[in-house]
C-alpha cells in the first residue's frame, strides 16, 4: 500500500472511511527484538497491542491511526515492552505533528472548531492549549509601555483589567481583577517600571492608587472619552426626565427619534435632522438648552483648533461652568463637580504627548468580548491567552531594539497590534 503517512517506523496496510473521518491501519515496520533494560537479556515476543491515535486531517476529514505494535516480555524478570514510536504523543493519544498543529491554531480558533477538524476531544485540545499557555507565560515578555492605558472589561463573570501600550497601540497585559490587592503587586513587580511616563485611564480611583506608588515617573491623564461621556449621560438624564412626563405614544416617539438626534454632534446631523432639531428648539426649549450645554462641554475638547492649549481649555471649562443655570440641569452641575474633583488629571490631557486617549483600548474591549461570545464557556485564562499571544497579531508589533549597554540588537515585542485585531474582527476572521 502506498505510504500515506510519511511517519518513521510504521507502514500503512489498510484504509477505511466512515462518518467520523478516515481510519488508517498501520503496523510497526522492521522492529528489532530488544534487550531487557533490567536484565540485559534478549526479550521474546509476547503478543501484539493496537492503539488508536489522532493524526493531522486529510481531504478535510479527521484521521485516526490504528497502530499495531508487537509486545515483548523478559523471560527472567517478566518486564513488558513495546517499540517506542518517536512521532507519537502517547499522553495526548495523537501524533506529535497533530499536537504541534493544534498548538499553532488553538489561540486563533475555537476549541470546538478544532475538535471538529481533527477528531480530537475538546478537553484534549484544551489541555494542549493550557500546556502552550504555560510555556508562553515563561517565554514571552512584552516591552514595558512608555505611554500606558488602563481600562476594564466585564468578561467571563467578572471585571478584568486591560493594560495597553498607547504609543504603539498594542496589548500589554490582562489582569484577572481590577482591585488594588491585585493591581498593586503587578505594578510593584513590573519590569522596567521606571520607563512608564504617562498613564491614561478613567476616574476610578483604585487605578491611580494602585500604580501611583510604583511608577515613579508616570503622570496620570484622565481619558477624555470618559469625561465627555458624562456630558452625554447628563443630557440623557434630562431627556428621560422630560420623557417621563409624556403619555405612552409620545414616549415611544421621543425614544425612537429625539434620543439619537440629541446624542449626535451638530456636524453629524443630516439636513433632515437639522430641521428636526429646529423643531425641538421651538417645541422643547429645555431639552434644546440641555443639548447646547452638552455641546458647549464637548467644545472644550474639540480638536478643530490644533493649537488649543491647556490654558484655553481651562478657560472654556470656566466659561461653561459659569453659564450653567443655577437651578435647572442638576446632572450638568454634578459633571462640573466631578471635573473639579479630578481637575489636574483631566487637564493633564493637554500636557500629554499627542493628547493621548484610551480609544484603542476601548475598541480592544469590543474585540475581547467578541472572542468571549465565539468561545462560550471559555475561562478567563483562555480568553487572556487568546488576546495576548495570538500570532496573527503579535508579528505586527515586533521590532528591533539596540541594547545601549551591550550594543547588541535585540528583538522586542510590544504585544498584539490592536488595529489588526479590530480589522480581523470586522472582516469576520477572528475565530
Amino acid at each position: 500500500m502506498f505510504d500515506l503517512l510519511n511517519l518513521p517506523g510504521i507502514k500503512p496496510v489498510d484504509l477505511s472511511t466512515d462518518s467520523k473521518g478516515i481510519t488508517i491501519i498501520a503496523e510497526v515496520d522492521g522492529a528489532e527484538i530488544p534487550k531487557c533494560e533490567e536484565c540485559q537479556v534478549q526479550m521474546h515476543r509476547h503478543g501484539r497491542r493496537t492503539g488508536t491515535f489522532a493524526d493531522t486531517p486529510m481531504q478535510m476529514q479527521p484521521v485516526r491511526l490504528k497502530i499495531t505494535r508487537p509486545r515483548y516480555r523478559c523471560g527472567s524478570c517478566g518486564k513488558m515492552a513495546t517499540p517506542e514510536l518517536t512521532f507519537l504523543d502517547e499522553r495526548r493519544r495523537a501524533t506529535a505533528r497533530l499536537v504541534e498543529a493544534i498548538r499553532g491554531r488553538c489561540l486563533g480558533m475555537t476549541f470546538h472548531a478544532l475538535a471538529e477538524q481533527t477528531g480530537l476531544a475538546v478537553n484534549s485540545i484544551k489541555n494542549i492549549a493550557f500546556d502552550l499557555i504555560g510555556e508562553l507565560e515563561d517565554t514571552v515578555h512584552y516591552e514595558t509601555p512608555v505611554i500606558m492605558g488602563i481600562d476594564e472589561v466585564n468578561l467571563a463573570g467578572g471585571y478584568r483589567c486591560v493594560i495597553t501600550n498607547l504609543a504603539t497601540n498594542n496589548i500589554f497585559e490582562m489582569l484577572e481583577h481590577r482591585t488594588q490587592d491585585h493591581l498593586k503587586p503587578f505594578f510593584k513587580n513590573l519590569r522596567d517600571r521606571e520607563r512608564v511616563e504617562w498613564v491614561c485611564t478613567d476616574m476610578w480611583r483604585p487605578f491611580k492608587c494602585s500604580f501611583g506608588p510604583y511608577l515613579p515617573n508616570a503622570k496620570l491623564v484622565i481619558d477624555k472619552f470618559h469625561v465627555v461621556k458624562m456630558a452625554s449621560e447628563a443630557l440623557e438624564s434630562e431627556r428621560k426626565r422630560y420623557q417621563a412626563e409624556l403619555d405612552k405614544e409620545e414616549r415611544v416617539r421621543v425614544k425612537k427619534s429625539i434620543r439619537w438626534l440629541t446624542l449626535k454632534r451638530p456636524s453629524s446631523l443630516s439636513p433632515a435632522e437639522q430641521e428636526a432639531l429646529t423643531v425641538i428648539r421651538s417645541q422643547l426649549p429645555s431639552l434644546a438648552e440641555a443639548y447646547d450645554i452638552k455641546e458647549a462641554f464637548y467644545q472644550i475638547y474639540d480638536a478643530e483648533d490644533k493649537d488649543k492649549d491647556k490654558d484655553e481649555a481651562i478657560q472654556l471649562f470656566a466659561q461653561w461652568e459659569a453659564s450653567l443655570p443655577k437651578k435647572d440641569f442638576p446632572e450638568f452641575r454634578k459633571l462640573a463637580k466631578t471635573v473639579h474633583n479630578h481637575y489636574d488629571d483631566i487637564f493633564a490631557y493637554w500636557d500629554s504627548p499627542s493628547q493621548i486617549t484610551n480609544a484603542y483600548t476601548e475598541s480592544l474591549n469590543g474585540v475581547i468580548k467578541m472572542a468571549n461570545r465565539l468561545g462560550r464557556g471559555y475561562s478567563y485564562e483562555i480568553i487572556r491567552a487568546k488576546t495576548l499571544y495570538a500570532k496573527y497579531a503579535r508579528t505586527v508589533g515586533s521590532g528591533i531594539l539596540v541594547n545601549p549597554t551591550t550594543k547588541v540588537s535585540e528583538t522586542v515585542e510590544y504585544g498584539p497590534h490592536i488595529p489588526t485585531l479590530v480589522d480581523l474582527a470586522d472582516d469576520g476572521e477572528l475565530d
